[in-house]
Formats: structure tokens, sequence, C-alpha cells
């Protein structure tokens, strides 16, 4: 229960976003396109998509009952779903339906959104208006899964979705670009600038729509000294905040690989974050790690058993049929032989 997500706006100005999914279940992933109109039968008040969404979706049974952990729609609205626990607040079905809104589960809350929504104020206007989340449990985990999301647009604008208010949500502006799990996105934030004050010559206000500007090369800093090195997420929050923020400017071609090196500092090895159970002691990992091209549409994963990269382009909805399609990207690790190459020109094999 320990993922992470950066976003990055390249020297170009287009934006990138990844995240790793840590997770101590074992469940079934797969890259999916899910065409406009197929209907999710098993969802706990079934619809019907009215976007097309290229993504990443996990259950028990993915054939059966498939929910959607990050993807993209035809609009550019890209984004994610991460472990929220303590701080969401689910309701009765009765109390959404008597407020005229659809009841979904927790763990359907990232599928609604990238199969329903055009854009981020889209999302804003209507979500609290459409939809409430049940408390009722369901096929994972038994429970309705607690769940919080973030999504980011064409623009590199960003939004956090969060169920903290009983049959509806608070809505953030993120312009940091990053986010992990509970306590809540404003809690993060103020924590963050109170280490960026002990770090840094900086000094806010701490609202939550101030500005945090990216640490220059020339601005004093003592970086990382200090910073908490566990796996708790307001912990990881501030290594990827501090990680984002001393990151160098990137070209487009750099940038997803930037985000993935910033990711390794979040990283959950098996066995560094057990979970007490009473009748054994798990073990959270990440299981798999995803970027998006925003822009160009392209998903980009590997896995923690094959670092060997895997993409998906989202091509032509037309193309896509009326039923989801379903595209693997977990294999086993593989490795390549060195090249015997005596001689290069100037340049060629320098890192």
């Amino acid at each position: 229960m320990a993922c992470t997500g950066i976003e990055l706006i390249s020297k170009q100005g287009h934006p990138f976003w990844g995240r790793t999914q840590d997770f101590e279940q074992h469940f079934e992933y797969s890259g999916v396109k899910i065409p406009q109109g197929y209907e999710f039968q098993e969802a706990f008040t079934p619809f019907k998509s009215e976007r097309n969404v290229m993504g990443i979706v996990w259950a028990n049974d993915i054939h059966k009952s498939p929910v959607l952990l990050d993807g993209i729609n035809e609009y550019g609205i890209c984004g994610g779903s991460f472990y929220f626990d303590h701080f969401y607040r689910y309701v009765l079905t009765a109390e959404i339906t008597a407020s005229g809104k659809t009841a979904i589960r927790g763990e359907e809350l990232c599928t609604w959104i990238l199969t329903h929504y055009r854009s981020l104020d889209d999302i804003k206007d209507h979500l609290g208006q459409d939809i409430g989340i049940t408390n009722e449990p369901g096929p994972m985990m038994g429970m309705s899964v607690p769940q919080h999301c973030v999504f980011h647009d064409e623009t590199g604008r960003s939004i956090v979705v969060e169920p903290s208010v009983e049959n509806g949500f608070h809505i953030y502006e993120n312009k940091l670009g990053v986010f992990t799990n509970a306590p809540t996105f404003d809690w993060h934030l103020s924590n963050l600038k109170t280490w960026l004050e002990r770090t840094t010559d900086r000094h806010y206000d701490f609202t939550v729509d101030e500005p945090i500007d990216q640490i220059k090369l020339g601005e004093p800093t003592s970086g990382l000294v200090g910073i908490p090195a566990d796996y708790k997420p307001e912990s990881r929050f501030l290594r990827a905040a501090f990680s984002k923020l001393l990151s160098v400017d990137v070209d487009d071609d750099e940038a997803l690989n930037q985000i993935f090196q910033l990711l390794t500092t979040v990283n959950t090895p098996k066995g560094s974050l057990r979970i007490p159970q009473p009748d054994e002691t798990l073990v959270a990992w990440t299981q798999y790690t995803a970027g998006y091209d925003i822009q160009q549409k392209i998903l980009y994963a590997f896995t923690y058993d094959n670092r060997d990269l895997r993409s998906l382009n989202y091509g032509d909805p037309n193309d896509w049929g009326s039923d989801i399609r379903y595209f693997s990207f977990i294999s086993k690790q593989t490795a390549r032989p060195f090249t015997e190459k005596n001689s290069w020109a100037a340049g060629e094999n320098t890192i």
C-alpha cells in the first residue's frame, strides 16, 4: 500500500506522468483498451464507458471484474488510483441513491472518472453530483477499497480527488505534481513546506494553492539531508517531492526515464515494508511501475521481476472493436549479452 506518482513537464512543455503500484497481495494485472460503450457488468452499479480508455486494470480475475488502476482517455485525461486508508468517508448505498447519485465502490472511482469525463473541470463540476462511494464490500479485499486519485491533462495541469467527505469529494489543484497515499493531500503539502523551510531559505504562507517552485541549481539547499527514509506515505511524499524539485530539466525523449529514476527513491524492495497480521506478516513490494507520455498517448510499464520496458500505443479507437482488449506486460526477466565492439566514433560509447 505504498504507491507514488510523479509528473514532469519537459523543456518542450509536454507533460509526462509515472506511478508505482505497491501492494502486499497478489492481483492480476493487464494493459487494456476499453472502447466507448463497453459495459462494466460486475460494477456495484453496472455502467457503460462513455470514453475510450487505455490503461492498466487489476482484479482477482480481470476477465470477470476489471477496474482501472491507471489510464488515459481520448481527451488526454491521465491518472490513477492510490490506496487511501483511514481518511476515506464512504456511506450507505441508501444515502447515495436518496441524493440522486450512482453508487460505486471505492476501487471503481478511477474507472468511472476516466470513462466519463473529458476535462479536469468536467471532473470538478460533475463528479460530486454524479456518484457517491458505498461502504458495501466487493470482490477485491472483501471491502469497498479505500482509494483516492490523481489526474493530469495535456497542459500539465493536475488535480487530486479524495472521498474524504461523506457522499462527496475534496478536489485539490495539484501544482506540485506529486502524489502518494494518506493522509490528505493538503496535509502532505503543509508537511512538505515545513521541510522546505528547514532545508532552504524559503518561506511559505501555507495556503493550499500557493506554488512550490523547482529548486534551481544555484539555490541554497541541504537537499534530502534529514528526510525520513521509511516507506510511510508521508515520508515517500517528501522524498518524491524533493527528488522532483531537485531534478534537472529534461527534453521529451528523456522525461519518462527521468521519472522512472525519480521513482527509484520510493521503490519498495521485498522485505523492506512488513505488515503484521494475526497469523502472518505480509510483505509489500513495487509490483509494477507505469509511465505515460500524455500528449502522444503512449503507456510504458515494467514489473518488479522484469525491468525490460514494454509499451502500448493508444492508436485509433475506431480500430479497437466493441469489447475490452487485454495486453500482457508481465514476463520473466531476460538478459542480452554484451556486444563485442573494439572501436567506435567519438561520443558513441559515452554515457
